[in-house]
């Protein structure tokens, strides 16, 4: 092999490791992101608020205490939360109706 091929592959071998390094930057970067705004939104949860818990379980909260929240899932039937266990918000947007048209 020739230097002047060698050089070209050793140049596109360096541009493939540079875009590499910057495609795992911005991924870190967006996935941070979305961790504050999470983090932001558990913060700024009020009684009342309906969350997702894993399994699915969508519950009202309630309560508050440290770093946990009170969840009430159905009449009666309250649970204990870590903040860090809430897996998704529930939009305080109406739900749709649905059927159709009559």
């Amino acid at each position: 092999m020739n230097t002047a091929a060698q050089g070209s592959a050793n140049f596109l071998f360096m541009l493939f490791i540079i875009g590499a390094i910057l495609i795992m930057m911005m991924s870190g970067r967006s996935q941070k992101k979305r961790e504050q705004e999470r983090q932001a939104k558990i913060n700024a949860l009020q009684k009342g608020d309906q969350v997702v818990i894993p399994g699915g379980i969508v519950g009202t909260v309630v309560g508050f205490k440290d770093n946990a929240l009170e969840v009430k899932i159905a009449e009666n039937v309250k649970l204990i939360v870590l903040k860090s266990g809430i897996v998704g918000f529930v939009s305080n947007a109406e739900p749709a109706k649905q059927g159709g048209a009559k």
